[in-house]
């Protein structure tokens, strides 16, 4: 069966690359998954080209269902990382189907893991 989770936020991602650059680079991403425990989890994501303006374009994620198996999501972390354009950040947000949230803060060659902290009047729940 699997563990199943939401894609509940991907950012616009910001990026210098062309159309095809970008997906070339994707596409090598995809591939590199080959042979691996991320096979067949990351090239289920399909690219929306967005508009350009002043040298930049605009990418987002869209899917046929946002509710999946998301294995690979470190892999597409990785991925934003290498092709957003500097100054620009991505936020990847993910709940998973007991409730777990977990996600990225993402720009130009980092991945941050995004921590989730539950508070009430500021101070830490330890649930």
């Amino acid at each position: 069966m699997g563990y199943y989770s939401t894609m509940s936020r991907c950012g616009v991602v910001k990026t210098e690359m062309t159309k095809d650059e970008f997906m070339e680079k994707w596409n090598q991403a995809v591939e590199a998954t080959k042979g691996t425990d991320d096979e067949g989890y990351l090239d289920f994501y399909q690219w929306i080209v967005g508009d350009e303006k002043d040298g930049f374009r605009w990418m987002s994620i869209g899917m046929d269902e946002w509710y999946a198996k998301h294995y690979a999501d470190d892999a597409l972390a990785e991925f934003i990382s290498s092709v957003i354009a500097d100054g620009g950040f991505c936020l990847l947000e993910f709940q998973g189907e007991d409730g777990l949230w977990w996600g990225y803060y993402i720009t130009k060659q980092s991945v941050k893991e995004i921590e989730y902290v539950r508070r009430v009047d500021g101070v830490v729940l330890d649930v």
